[in-house]
């Protein structure tokens, strides 16, 4: 089973692994940017990097949206971020095993 699998099972309880979240394309452009469905918000400082943003479902593929590309979009486009996700870090999910 690939991880995008996985990734989107997680997301189904509204939760992410740490591992996944590395593995997420940042959306940087696309074409219709109201066809972008907003999963849920994310602020999470993981060893190698900070995630603030959103995962957001786009073109059936699964990407990351920086905080900052929200911000320069708000005034164009309405975002529903009420949903909050949850971090798995990989000790979290070595202990549930």
């Amino acid at each position: 089973m690939d991880w995008a699998t996985l990734l989107t099972r997680n997301l189904e309880e509204n939760k992410v692994r740490e591992l996944h979240l590395y593995k997420l394309p940042v959306l940087k452009a696309c074409e219709n940017w109201k066809a972008v469905k907003e999963i849920g918000r994310i602020d999470f400082k993981g060893k190698h990097a900070n995630y603030n943003g959103a995962i957001v479902n786009y073109a059936e593929k699964i990407y990351f949206l920086p905080d900052a590309r929200i911000d320069a979009l708000a005034p164009y486009r309405k975002w529903d971020l009420k949903n909050k996700l949850t971090i798995i870090t990989e000790e979290q999910a070595k202990k549930s095993k």
